[in-house]
C-alpha cells in the first residue's frame, strides 16, 4: 500500500505535467517516482542519478542561453548570472511556487506508523497542537531523528531535497523524452533557456574581427589537431587569444571558455551516466569531479601541445605551461617524494574555449561536439589517466580504522608547509610537505602519508573507485536524449530555432522554449486521471502539508478525502507558510 501510494503521486505529477507541455509525453510514471523519491525511503532506487544528469543540463541550457542573451558580459559576469538561476534557493522557490514539494517521497515504510486507507490517525493535529506534536519531527530541536506522524501526514523536507527534485525531474525528462521535454520542463517551472538563431550567427560574424591575428597562430595545425574545420575561423583564433594579449579588438577566449565549460560537463556527465549505470550516485559524483576540472582538461591541452599555440603577453605565463607540460604536472624531488605542480588555469580553459568555438561555428550541434570530445578528451573519459584525490583517499582510509586525522600549516618566505599526522594508540606517522600553492602542500603531505600507512599494511575496507570502475558494468557510449537541430540546418531567417519530429537519437534540435504554454497550478486536489486502480482510488487527493526545515508548506502523500484536509490558514504556530 505504501508503494501504490508512491506510484499514484508519480502518476498524479506525471498527468499535471504532460498536461501543461506535451513535449514530455513520453516520461513513464517510473522515472517520474524514480525523480520524486530520496534515499530516505529505503527503496532499490533513488533521484541521486537523476540528480546530477539533471545538474549538469541544467547547467548547459542556462548557460549556452546566458551566452547568446549577453554578448557584452564577461566570464565573471555570465557566471554570476547563471549561479543566480541554477543555485539551491531559487530552485527551492521555483518549485514551490509550482506545488512541486507536495509530490516528494521523503519517508520509509514503518508498520507501526503507517495507517490503511480509510483508518484514522489517533493524532489530532490543529492550530493549537501543530507545534508541539511536530517539535518532535526529525530533529526540529534536539537532533533526534524520531518522527510523529498526525492525521495530517505532516512530515519535514530539507530545502535543498526540494530543490534537487528539480534537477532529477530535469534528468528523467532527458532520458525518457530528450532536450525538449527537459527544456520545455525548464520552461514550465519558471527558468526559460530559448535560442535565437539570429543571435549565433551574430557572434559568428562579429568573431571576424579575430581575423587579424591570423598570422600569429597557426589555424590549420590546431584544425588538424582538433579534427575539426571551422567555418568560421576567427572563432579558432578567439579560442587562444588569452586576456593578457595587449590588443584593440576588446576580446579574449574567456567567454568561450564560459561557454565550453558548460557544454563539455554536460557531455561527460551523460557519457558517466549512460556507460556506468550501475554505478552509485555517490560514486558518479566523485568520478565527475575528477574529470570535469581545469587540472584534467590542462593535461589533454599538453598533450594537444595548445600552450604553443597561444596569444599573449605574459612570458611567465608561457614559461609556466612549458615546465607543468613537460614535467606533465609532477615531479619527483631527491627524496622520491611526489611533488605537485601548480596546474596553471590559462592551460585548462583552452580545451574549454576550443569547445565552446567548436559548439558555436556548428551552429550548436551537440552531436557534433559530442564525437570530437570522445576523440580529443579519451584519457578522461576512459579514465585511463585516472588520478584519484589523495586528501580523499586518505580521508576514507582513517575513517576505516577510525582514525583522527590532523593537518597544521604554517607560511614563511612565500611557501606553505603542510603537516599531516595520524596518531592513534599503535599507529603514529607524519608527512610534511612544502610548496608555493597551500592546496598543493596539502596534496602532496596528503599523499605521503597515505603511502606511509599502505606500507605498515593499512588498507581501505571500502573498495576504491579505480576498482570499482575496473568491475563495473561497461555500455556503448550515446548521447543520451539528444533530439534538438542545429541552427546550421535551418534557413538564415533570423528567428527562432523551430522545433521538428527527431530522426534519431543524436539529431541536433533546439527547442523554442517561448512558444511553450505554461501552465502552473496552484492546487493540487484533483482526481487522479486514467488510473487502472479500483474504483476508490478515485477518491484519494494529494492534499498534505509537508514542512522544510522551520517553513511549513503544502505537500505530499496520498491518502483518503476524510480527515486529510490541509490547515485552512496554511501554518500553524510559530511556522511560516513559504
Amino acid at each position: 500500500m505504501h508503494r501504490l501510494e508512491s506510484l499514484l503521486v508519480a502518476i498524479e505529477l506525471r498527468d499535471k505535467l504532460v498536461a501543461s507541455f506535451t513535449e514530455g509525453a513520453e516520461v513513464t510514471a517510473n522515472r517520474i517516482l524514480e525523480a520524486l523519491t530520496t534515499e530516505r525511503c529505503c527503496e532499490h532506487f533513488s533521484l541521486e542519478r537523476l540528480e546530477v544528469l539533471g545538474d549538469a543540463f541544467l547547467k548547459f541550457a542556462v548557460g549556452r542561453h546566458l551566452f547568446l542573451k549577453y554578448d557584452s558580459l564577461d566570464e565573471g559576469q555570465l557566471t554570476r548570472k547563471r549561479s543566480n538561476i541554477v543555485n539551491n534557493s531559487n530552485l527551492l522557490k521555483l518549485a514551490t511556487r509550482n506545488n512541486l514539494q507536495v509530490y516528494i517521497r521523503d519517508q520509509s515504510f514503518e508498520a507501526d506508523q503507517f495507517f490503511a486507507f480509510g483508518h484514522r490517525c489517533p493524532l489530532r493535529c490543529e492550530n493549537e497542537n501543530e507545534e508541539s506534536i511536530h517539535s518532535r519531527c526529525y530533529g526540529k530541536k534536539n537532533g533526534a531523528k524520531a518522527e510523529v506522524r498526525c492525521n495530517k501526514c505532516h512530515h519535514w523536507l530539507h530545502n535543498k531535497t526540494i530543490a534537487d527534485v528539480v534537477e532529477a525531474l530535469t534528468g528523467a525528462f532527458i532520458v525518457d523524452s530528450g532536450f525538449k521535454a527537459a527544456t520545455a520542463f525548464l520552461n514550465w517551472i519558471g527558468i526559460k533557456v530559448d535560442i535565437i538563431r539570429s543571435q549565433i550567427d551574430n557572434i559568428c560574424s562579429a568573431s571576424k574581427e579575430f581575423l587579424l591575428l591570423s598570422d600569429q597562430i597557426d589555424v590549420d595545425a590546431l584544425e588538424n589537431t582538433l579534427g575539426y574545420k571551422f567555418t568560421n575561423k576567427g572563432l579558432l583564433i578567439q579560442a587562444f587569444v588569452h586576456p593578457s594579449f595587449n590588443n584593440h579588438l576588446g576580446g579574449c577566449y574567456q567567454r568561450l571558455e564560459f561557454l565550453g565549460d558548460a557544454v563539455l560537463d554536460y557531455l561527460i556527465t551523460s557519457y558517466m551516466y549512460l556507460v556506468y549505470p550501475k554505478l552509485k550516485p555517490g560514486q558518479l559524483t566523485d568520478l565527475r569531479s575528477l574529470s570535469v576540472n581545469n587540472t584534467s582538461f590542462a593535461d589533454v591541452a599538453g598533450r594537444c601541445s595548445f600552450h604553443k599555440f597561444i596569444i599573449c603577453d605574459s612570458s611567465v605565463l608561457r614559461e609556466t605551461m612549458n615546465k607543468y607540460v613537460n614535467s606533465n604536472g609532477r615531479t619527483e624531488t631527491l627524496k622520491g617524494h611526489i611533488e605537485e605542480r601548480i596546474c596553471p588555469k590559462a592551460l585548462g580553459d583552452l580545451v574549454e574555449s576550443c569547445m565552446g568555438a567548436i559548439f558555436l561555428d556548428t551552429g550548436f550541434d551537440l552531436k557534433h561536439v559530442w564525437k570530437i570530445m570522445l576523440s580529443l578528451l579519451d584519457p578522461i573519459v576512459s579514465f585511463s589517466k585516472l588520478q584519484l584525490n589523495p586528501l580523499r583517499e586518505l580521508h576514507e582510509l582513517c575513517q576505516s580504522y577510525n582514525w583522527e586525522l590532523e593537518f597544521s600549516s604554517s607560511k614563511r618566505d612565500g611557501k606553505y608547509t603542510i603537516e599531516a599526522k595520524v596518531d592513534e594508540g599503535k599507529v603514529s606517522a607524519t608527512a610534511l610537505a612544502t610548496n608555493i600553492s597551500g592546496k598543493a602542500a596539502k596534496k602532496m603531505a596528503s599523499r605521503q602519508l597515505y603511502e606511509c600507512l599502505q606500507a605498515q599494511g593499512y588498507k581501505s575496507k571500502s573498495k576504491s573507485l579505480e576498482e570499482v570502475l575496473r568491475k563495473s558494468e561497461k555500455r556503448e557510449a550515446k548521447l543520451i536524449g539528444y533530439d534538438e537541430t542545429s541552427s546550421n540546418e535551418y534557413p538564415k531567417s533570423g528567428g527562432p530555432i523551430v522545433p521538428e519530429n527527431p530522426q534519431s537519437d543524436c539529431d541536433a534540435k533546439v527547442y523554442p522554449l517561448n512558444e511553450i504554454p505554461t501552465k502552473n497550478s496552484h492546487t493540487i486536489s484533483r482526481h487522479i486521471k486514467e488510473c487502472r486502480f479500483p474504483a476508490e482510488s478515485s477518491e484519494f487527493r494529494v492534499k498534505q502539508p509537508v514542512h522544510s526545515k522551520n517553513c511549513k508548506i503544502d505537500s505530499p502523500a496520498i491518502g483518503p478525502n476524510n480527515d486529510c484536509e490541509p490547515n485552512p490558514k496554511g501554518a500553524g504556530n510559530g511556522l511560516t507558510d513559504i
